[in-house]
């Protein structure tokens, strides 16, 4: 007779097969035995190597640069609930299966995300008690900040997709984000000077965490997003590996039947000539493409965490990076626009003025 309990574990054991056989299709024994076990011979190597001399390159890299790493790590992934769709066939018959598969689902989530974030600061930990001069105990600490922001990250995340939608959602997650990026640059500095504000912001990361949990496996009526999300976490190596054979056919784009900027497309400039007209055009092109909007976006949020994450002494260098980081984006975008039929209308001499 299946159970509950048997029923998660057979979809777990699913989901690993699944992602086995997606690897297989790309890496078969030419790619395993030229690419994947020399580059892991070498990174064994290398790693064992920085156990008994700190590589001289390191001292380039600032602490900060820490902190920047672990931001990443802590924001990405998500927190998959375990359910399908032909689960509205029978379980959400039974309130009771439902409620525990969540559950089950999030005590996986915590226990995976401790699993990776061990795993992480193993990696790191040579690095972090040979030439940053932390602690054994200090480094344990450390695992329990990353622990904790990536459980809350991922629940976070997730409850804000599901209260916002468009852009009150990406400005959300990128106050969020930046937010984030200040705080354990912060908590980072506290644990370093061993100050007592660290352990009471590791309480408070734990309160916010056990909240989150509590808030999450309570939240009934999102059956149906439950399902595309988990679709979308177990497809996602799939999509990776086809969008890189060519193979990945991307989803029609969403067509506004109003833009949102520039709705009544007044003119911009007084003085009409061809070259205002293209300039114009462009401008409007651009502020109206929701990808391009968004990239820009996360180029600037980009930024301002290096600026935020790296010391004044490197100031110089970080202006230096996003000068030439800056115009090369709107050459692109200028660049691609010039080959769509649009710019017909503009002549030679104008295009080379444009590009300007």
């Amino acid at each position: 007779m299946i159970t509950v309990t048997r029923l998660f574990f057979q979809r777990i054991i699913w989901d690993w097969k699944y992602q086995y056989q997606v690897w297989r299709t790309a890496v078969d024994w030419i790619v395993a035995l030229y690419i994947v076990i020399p580059f892991s011979a070498g990174f064994i190597y290398y790693y064992l190597s920085w156990w008994r001399a700190v590589p001289g390159w390191l001292d380039y890299i600032p602490l900060n640069a820490l902190s920047a790493i672990i931001v990443i790590f802590a924001w990405s992934g998500t927190i998959r609930i375990f359910v399908e769709g032909a689960d509205q066939l029978f379980l959400l018959q039974r309130k009771v299966w439902i409620s525990r598969i969540i559950k089950y689902s999030l005590v996986y989530a915590v226990v995976y995300n401790l699993v990776v974030t061990l795993l992480l600061l193993t990696i790191l930990a040579p690095l972090l008690l040979l030439h940053y001069g932390f602690s054994l105990i200090s480094v344990v600490w450390l695992t329990v900040l990353v622990f904790l922001l990536k459980n809350c990250m991922g629940l976070g995340k997730q409850l804000i997709e599901l209260r916002f939608k468009g852009w009150a959602k990406r400005m959300v997650i990128l106050i969020i984000f930046l937010v984030m990026g200040v705080y354990v640059r912060q908590s980072v500095a506290l644990l370093v000077s061993r100050s007592g504000l660290f352990y009471l912001s590791i309480l408070v990361l734990l309160i916010i965490l056990s909240k989150l949990l509590y808030k999450r496996a309570k939240l009934k009526g999102i059956f149906f997003e439950d399902v595309a999300r988990e679709q979308t976490a177990k497809l996602r190596l799939a999509k990776y590996m086809l969008q890189n054979a060519g193979t990945y056919v991307k989803r029609p784009r969403f067509s506004r039947k109003r833009p949102l900027l520039f709705r009544n497309s007044n003119l911009l400039f007084k003085k009409r000539n061809p070259v205002n007209g293209l300039v114009e055009m462009c401008l409007k092109y651009e502020l109206r493409n929701q990808k391009d909007v968004e990239f820009y976006l996360k180029m600037v949020g980009v930024s301002i965490l290096a600026i935020l994450v790296f010391p004044p002494d490197y100031g110089w260098l970080l202006w230096f990076v996003f000068s030439i980081m800056y115009p090369t984006s709107y050459g692109c975008f200028g660049k691609r626009l010039l080959r769509t039929p649009l710019s017909v209308y503009s002549t030679g001499s104008q295009n080379r003025r444009l590009r300007r």
